[in-house]
């Protein structure tokens, strides 16, 4: 008898971990499109660590999530929570035509922890949220969906200056929209509030004090708790370990400091509480899936072809009259 994907083992449900990087450092999301019909009748189960916005663009076909299959149609959108495994499937002799955004969760956050994340994408992020599988055409609110993700697809395909803003911005709105319409659900009961507020005075420590060496102990001893507990508890309400935290504060000031300084690596490490400098590279590789120098010129390349751009635009505006 086959197994639901709720029985799988560790290992075997990380057999269907798609082994595939979306997007990069820059630019974390990626769109793809998809036909299932003749040429390919389904798509295999699979799961990866990004969420997956997806909207049937024409046709009918099939889906399962974490499970449940569903009937989907033109016009429908789906939202696929991170590690959940999911898949495709022609209905009958229909052809469905699908698009879909898949981002990163850990791209909305804030290196300095604020609400946004604690309270609304840290527990997507954990599985302690869930979010609504299906928004149907005839939702009352899908037209605000809708605008949404037209938004974000035209974005990406356009490519102009500023269009990653625009992805983020109405990814952003998407997620308010679905708190505000009661389309996220608790997968287990929890106080989110009171412990994001108890694990507060950590964070704040961490802000102000990234570059200099930083102790669990101190941090568990600023919030009252054990560091057993504090770990655990900075793990749960964050979406990630501590030291992971703290490491993504630094590395995110690096960024900022490779873009905008010309100062050395050396420098920009021991600046941000590194005193290791290939364990900077390694950690930043590791987060940004590139090494600092190539950061630094691809953050620069971007910057100059958007000047470029720029220029372009004021010389076509003034040869219009503009």
């Amino acid at each position: 008898m086959k197994k639901k994907l709720s029985e799988l083992n560790k290992e075997e449900f990380n057999n269907f971990h798609e082994n595939k990087v979306h997007g990069d450092a820059l630019k974390p999301f990626a769109k793809y499109s998809m036909v299932i019909g003749d040429k390919m009748p389904s798509y295999a189960a699979h799961w990866h660590d990004e969420m997956e916005i997806i909207k049937v663009q024409k046709g009918s076909g099939s889906v399962c999530i974490d499970d449940k299959w569903f009937s989907v149609h033109e016009g429908d959108i789906l939202f696929v929570n991170p590690k959940i495994i999911h898949s495709f499937a022609r209905f009958k002799k229909e052809e469905m035509f699908i698009e879909s955004i898949v981002f990163n969760l850990h791209s909305l956050e804030s290196t300095n922890a604020d609400s946004c994340t604690i309270k609304y994408l840290a527990p997507i992020i954990n599985g302690q949220y869930l979010v609504t599988r299906i928004i149907r055409t005839k939702n009352p609110d899908y037209h605000v969906f809708d605008e949404n993700m037209t938004t974000i697809m035209q974005a990406y395909n356009d490519g102009i200056p500023g269009w990653e803003m625009a992805v983020k911005a109405n990814l952003f709105w998407l997620f308010y929209h679905l708190y505000r319409l009661g389309l996220v659900h608790k997968s287990r009961n929890i106080d989110e509030k009171q412990e994001s507020d108890s694990i507060q005075p950590a964070i704040e420590y961490i802000r102000s004090n990234y570059a200099e060496e930083i102790f669990i102990h101190k941090l568990a001893t600023l919030c009252g708790y054990s560091d057993t507990y504090f770990m655990k508890l900075f793990k749960k309400t964050t979406g990630m370990t501590c030291v992971d935290y703290i490491n993504g504060v630094r590395l995110a000031q690096a960024a900022n400091h490779l873009i905008a300084s010309s100062s050395s690596i050396i420098d920009i490490a021991l600046a941000v509480g590194y005193n290791n400098v290939s364990y900077f590279n390694r950690q930043f590789k590791s987060v940004y899936g590139m090494t600092p120098k190539e950061y630094r010129r691809q953050g620069r390349e971007a910057a100059g072809e958007i000047r470029t751009r720029s220029v372009r635009s004021a010389y076509a505006g003034r040869d219009h009259g503009i």
